[in-house]
């Protein structure tokens, strides 16, 4: 059913007047009308949010996929790189051995630098401002 604000009972009107029950069932098709339209919206909302949490379901498994692809051509890059470092250190010192050293005292130190590195990340994990500024608003020292 269509109704439109001409269907509402004027302001101030009084429902009851003239003793006829029309008013009365105008109201009670206007608020029959207003429940269905907003059954119609929750069901359109609840339509609406499903097929965005799709949407993100699948985004984010292609993201996955794609960081896997990422991660295992970054990996082929880097032994690439490496492979090229240790050629090179062979080529000019003549020993096989410095190059494949040198190449993997590089990766270790490389990895001990990436560890130092999220050392401070893992720190952060641990929220040490706000707690500080959650002691501060307690009045506690922290």
């Amino acid at each position: 059913m269509e109704t439109i604000a001409a269907d509402a009972p004027a302001p101030g009107a009084d429902p009851h007047e003239a003793g006829s029950g029309e008013p009365v069932d105008d109201t009670i098709a206007l608020i029959k009308a207003t429940i269905d339209e907003s059954l119609r919206l929750a069901g359109a909302a609840w339509a609406l949010l499903r097929a965005e949490l799709r949407l993100a379901r699948s985004s984010a498994f292609v993201l996955i996929w794609l960081g896997f692809a990422l991660v295992f051509l970054g990996v082929g890059a880097w032994l690439a790189t490496s492979a090229a470092i240790a050629a090179g250190i062979y080529q000019l010192t003549g020993n096989v051995f410095y190059g494949i050293g040198s190449v993997a005292l590089a990766n270790i130190v490389g990895a001990l630098l990436v560890v130092h590195q999220m050392r401070g990340c893992w720190r952060d994990l641990a929220l040490p401002r706000t707690r500080r500024a959650i002691a501060g608003f307690r009045g506690t020292a922290p």
